[in-house]
């Protein structure tokens, strides 16, 4: 046993550490993956867990410092027809730092319920669409599950919490109203705002948020700093962006300083051209989707597989291994099973409280 435990060492060590976070997993001799059936059940045979394979690993006397900390990564299991795959236990997961395996120490299944934060952009470039952004809200919120939690906030020019994280029941009885709308567009600042009060709360968490992706007037973040931020978050996010630019000659319109309206068309316009790259890497860096709705009509559509996917996501936590200094670290997921994929964050950055001690 100990030496096929070191053979299996030595071949994960020469794993190539690769960042993709789609990729079929091989198979597990005398394992049947999992099928699905009516109502959500699978057949398969399954072996006993090995409950004793790690007991007679041999102990050194440098051996490497774990983190106190946990990190914790959200992850997707699909077959190759898209097909969400339930039923998985944690002993059906491998967890990769580096190339190297971790011990896996947490494990929450599909059924967990989630914390979800709801971001809207109510700012001034969505003005002429508002009743839409309320109709595909309401259609999100109608959708989670009743033990599921919903913190919802609208950004313009400030930031307004319309409720701290609630039961999904007890928000569909409230009436949550859109405060008047200030100049500017605080995205940065909203998403740094949500990722601090996300991190408090305990369990499985999202963001979804929403919004044409152009920051006009924050002070407290950047572009750069949520992306780094979110890094070090166990936060899955998914961005659905629509888009306002049709909108955009109506809006500079009602600036009659013709000196003024340029200025502001080329500050708007550097702004659309980063707004999609930073919402996709927003997505991609923890584990989400990124969606385009050109339309507002295709907003509803993207909620629908949001609050699909949500219901089927698996939480693995381990501890990492203590290395000097700050550095961002690659993870891979598997599963045991062919012809499955799994999506989930390709790396995170270690803070100082992981790094050193």
């Amino acid at each position: 046993m100990i030496l096929r435990m070191r053979n299996l060492l030595l071949l994960s060590l020469l794993v190539a550490g690769a960042n993709q976070n789609l990729q079929a997993q091989s198979s597990e001799p005398g394992r049947k993956p999992p099928v699905l059936r009516a109502g959500g059940t699978y057949s398969g045979n399954r072996e006993p867990s090995e409950a004793a394979a790690g007991t007679s690993e041999a102990k050194t006397a440098a051996a490497p410092r774990v983190s106190a900390t946990m990190l914790t990564v959200p992850a997707v299991v699909m077959d190759r027809n898209g097909r969400y795959i339930g039923n998985l236990h944690k002993e059906d997961f491998q967890i990769y730092e580096d190339g190297v395996e971790q011990k896996l120490t947490y494990f929450a299944s599909v059924e967990k319920p989630f914390t979800v934060a709801l971001m809207l952009d109510v700012s001034g470039s969505t003005q002429y669409q508002l009743a839409q952004i309320r109709e595909a809200a309401n259609t999100f919120v109608g959708r989670l599950r009743y033990n599921d939690q919903l913190m919802a906030m609208t950004f313009d020019g400030q930031i307004h919490l319309l409720t701290e994280a609630a039961n999904i029941s007890a928000i569909r009885r409230m009436t949550l109203r859109i405060p008047a709308v200030t100049d500017g567009t605080v995205l940065y600042d909203a998403v740094a705002f949500a990722m601090k009060r996300m991190s408090q709360i305990p369990g499985r968490k999202a963001i979804v948020l929403m919004t044409d992706g152009v920051d006009q007037s924050s002070i407290a973040a950047t572009l750069e700093s949520t992306l780094e931020e979110m890094t070090e978050q166990d936060i899955i996010v998914y961005t659905v962006q629509y888009n306002t630019l049709p909108q955009l000659p109506q809006r500079l319109s009602a600036i009659k300083n013709e000196k003024a309206r340029r200025k502001v068309q080329e500050r708007l316009m550097k702004g659309y051209a980063l707004s999609e790259p930073y919402l996709r890497a927003l997505a991609e860096k923890t584990g989400g989707r990124f969606y385009k709705a050109d339309d507002l009509r295709d907003v509803g559509p993207a909620f629908e597989a949001i609050t699909a996917e949500l219901g089927v996501q698996y939480s693995l936590g381990y501890y990492p291994i203590e290395k000097p200094g700050d550095a961002e670290r690659a993870i891979k997921v598997k599963v045991r099973f062919p012809n499955m994929v799994v999506r989930a964050r390709d790396s995170y950055s270690t803070s100082p409280a992981i790094a050193t001690k």
